[in-house]
């Protein structure tokens, strides 16, 4: 990307406790954007060097508590275990770690978790990758479902050749109501989103309208009965699906998709700056939150929490609120997911570390 982008999005900064809100510019390309105030806190107890929170949903047991879903990097290797977290969304909780999938009949080498939902009894389903060492460093897609401790069932996740050909790595980032999203990677780099119906063991291609080059699925909602809600990123332009966000709905009767809308960061084109949807949730009024990662040329990477409203024929609204939230002198504030009005992810004071910090803003 050549142009260079005029930020006028509103800015979070917090610093030990305290906000510092920057003001809007008011120019007409930024009108959706709010400025809003945040509590920042990190997680002190999260095991390893480095420890990424990737997912959150609900616990259904009428505790109030949340399972987060990570991986962490001991302190003396360089793969990562996966984890769950169970406790209040904002800390204190207890961490389990999860690193041999079971049943496999492979050597696991690393193993990831990049998204949970929970069932009405509490247990969890979580879905991700891992690595062994017979593929060396190819991801493979994965399925848990069981209890916290690990007493339940594995299932590797591998999108069919029809569909999907010669894939490389599939990851699963995001489950809810009985559906799996992710993407794969084929031989040629190229990326694909699917959606994998867990009872009937089924994989769908997420095409999107027009868009056929460079596709992801890193979030999905269960609106109820057979309406779901999915988001990611797409590139018209390039194999990896990170230049524009976008939502779409799916319908798990009909096997039909409809209302998709993209977005770019602060609603400027596309053309300026990288965007990508890392995670959603629910509002309390019909829309939807969402954390995103945003890039522009000669800028370090920044986080966003975006809101999106429905329309009266129940399509996206195109014009989202866009709040950008930084951690105070970090190289990297990244978001990976989102629960009512807290993003969670990950930042790091010092670049090329490796050292990932995690936290969680919320937006008031």
């Amino acid at each position: 990307m050549q142009k260079t982008l005029k930020k006028t999005i509103a800015k979070v900064v917090i610093v030990a406790g305290l906000v510092l809100s920057g003001c809007n510019s008011g120019s007409a390309g930024s009108a959706s954007s709010g400025v809003a105030y945040a509590n920042f806190q990190t997680y002190t107890n999260a095991p390893g060097s480095s420890t990424y929170i990737t997912g959150v949903r609900n616990v259904n047991d009428g505790s109030g508590n949340v399972y987060l879903t990570g991986l962490y990097q001991p302190e003396s290797g360089t793969l990562f275990n996966a984890l769950i977290y169970t406790g209040p969304v904002a800390g204190g909780g207890s961490w389990v770690e999860l690193n041999n999938p079971g049943g496999v009949g492979e050597s696991v080498t690393s193993t990831s978790f990049y998204g949970p939902d929970s069932d009405a009894l509490g247990n969890i389903t979580a879905v991700g990758c891992y690595t062994t060492l017979e593929s060396g460093a190819k991801q493979i897609g994965l399925l848990y479902q069981g209890t916290v401790a690990g007493v339940g069932t594995w299932t590797t996740l591998t999108p069919p050749e029809n569909l999907f050909p010669s894939v490389e790595n599939t990851i699963a980032h995001s489950t809810m109501g009985g559906l799996v999203v992710g993407n794969t990677t084929n031989n040629s780099g190229v990326s694909k989103g699917f959606l994998y119906n867990i009872n009937n063991e089924s994989y769908v291609n997420i095409n999107l309208p027009g868009h056929s080059v460079g596709v992801t699925a890193y979030g999905i909602w269960y609106n109820g009965i057979t309406s779901y809600t999915i988001a990611g990123g797409y590139s018209d332009v390039n194999e990896s699906g990170f230049d524009v966000a976008y939502l779409i709905d799916y319908n798990s009767a009909s096997g039909k998709f409809s209302n998709f809308e993209s977005y770019s960061y602060n609603n400027q084109p596309s053309t300026t700056i990288l965007s990508h949807f890392e995670g959603i949730t629910r509002d309390d009024k019909g829309g939807y939150n969402l954390a995103a990662d945003v890039e522009s040329a000669g800028l370090p990477l920044t986080t966003a929490f975006v809101h999106v409203t429905r329309n009266s024929d129940t399509s996206f609204n195109s014009n989202a609120t866009w709040t950008e939230v930084l951690y105070p002198n970090a190289q990297v504030t990244s978001a990976n997911t989102v629960y009512q009005n807290n993003i969670l992810g990950v930042y790091s004071v010092v670049s090329g570390d490796g050292i990932k910090i995690p936290f969680i803003a919320t937006i008031q």
